[in-house]
């Protein structure tokens, strides 16, 4: 993969990822309220033993390795008809570990929805179900539980605790006409709304280019800070006559199968994690690709099934290819074209323009070789 596509795509997978993660700190904030009140969403009673700790997550299934469950976390697009951003967190209550895999959202998978060869995120819009069969076999197992949520749900969050003050690193100026978008911060600390949150997660760089010095690890270090505050305001006790509005933010915004015990024992087991050493994050191996006249990202099966294996197997097995199901353009009978080769392609089009307009066979002065 080329290294700019490799940056742009790891850029919008911790975006998103932020998003997620604000959301679920929102929904352990909802849970908190709902335990306190005494009832769950559906109106029932919880179980006074259940009152502190929660109720642990019970994994059915032979061979599962003692301790471990795995979630499925998504953020949806703003028809709410496609996942934007999709992960699988497998989380070790017994070593205090969590591990996130990205998964690519334009991963080509076999499905029979619609005929063959379909990007994943779009199976949600089949539900969560279809979209839970199909994260299967890119993956190799089918996830435990999952959660829902949507930018929406992230600005409701912040509006509903009035708002967070940040240090925002320097000037951010980027404009998109196409998406009705228009980012503009002033460097130091502002007083950030809701929407002004979800415009400061989105944003990748100013309209000249320029962005964080360090990359990627900067853009994740300013993130994690962020997050850092943003959590700590949601569950501050300054928030507590608050939390009925997240939860109301939350209600509307994230659909799971956790129960809010679920929630609570998941919240307790989280605040044992050693937050340096203890999380990691990975990206599903692949290569971005054009299959006709569209762009995938066509996963690598050997590559992805040592890395499952190595970091993600809940299982006490190995997982061997019978688990999974990944194709490719190839198994299709489909013509595709990697990235490199589509840029290639695409730059000889750009001198050929560049010839006919200065009517010779030569680049004119103001061309710029890449």
């Amino acid at each position: 993969m080329d290294k700019k596509e490799n940056r742009w795509l790891r850029r919008v997978l911790i975006v998103l990822a932020a998003a997620a993660v604000v959301c679920v700190v929102g929904y352990f904030a909802f849970c908190y309220w709902v335990n306190a009140s005494g009832s769950l969403l559906g109106g029932n009673e919880l179980n006074p033993d259940d009152m502190d700790q929660g109720s642990a997550i019970v994994v059915d299934g032979e061979g599962r390795r003692d301790g471990v469950f795995t979630l499925f976390i998504a953020v949806t697009d703003e028809d709410e008809t496609r996942t934007d951003s999709m992960m699988v967190l497998v989380f070790d209550t017994k070593n205090h570990t969590a591990k996130l895999l990205n998964i690519p959202r334009d991963s080509l998978v076999d499905t029979e929805r619609h005929g063959a060869g379909k990007k994943l995120n779009a199976s949600y819009a089949s539900g969560i179900e279809q979209q839970l069969d199909e994260i299967s076999g890119v993956i190799g197992f089918r996830p435990d539980k999952y959660i829902v949520a949507n930018f929406d749900g992230v600005a409701d969050i912040v509006d509903a605790i009035g708002g967070i003050d940040y240090d925002v690193p320097f000037d951010m100026n980027y404009h998109d006409a196409s998406q009705d978008l228009s980012i503009e911060f002033k460097k130091g600390w502002q007083h950030l709304d809701g929407k002004a949150v979800v415009e400061f997660l989105r944003w990748r760089h100013n309209d000249d280019g320029t962005g964080y010095d360090d990359g990627d690890i900067g853009r994740v270090e300013k993130l994690q800070t962020f997050l850092t505050a943003l959590g700590k305001e949601v569950l501050s006790p300054t928030n507590l006559i608050n939390i009925p509005s997240i939860a109301a933010a939350v209600s509307e915004n994230v659909e799971t199968d956790l129960t809010t015990s679920q929630v609570l024992w998941l919240g307790m087991q989280a605040m044992k994690l050693d937050m340096e050493e203890g999380v990691e994050m990975q990206t599903l191996v692949g290569d971005n690709a054009m299959v006709g006249d569209l762009w995938f990202f066509i996963l690598d099966e050997d590559m992805i099934l040592d890395q499952i294996n190595e970091s993600f197997n809940p299982y006490t097995r190995e997982l061997t290819e019978d688990d999974f199901n990944i194709i490719t353009p190839d198994d299709l009978g489909i013509y595709s074209r990697s990235w490199e080769e589509e840029r290639a392609v695409r730059y000889a089009g750009y001198k050929k323009a560049q010839q006919s307009d200065t009517g010779s066979g030569e680049l004119s002065d103001d061309d710029d070789d890449e």
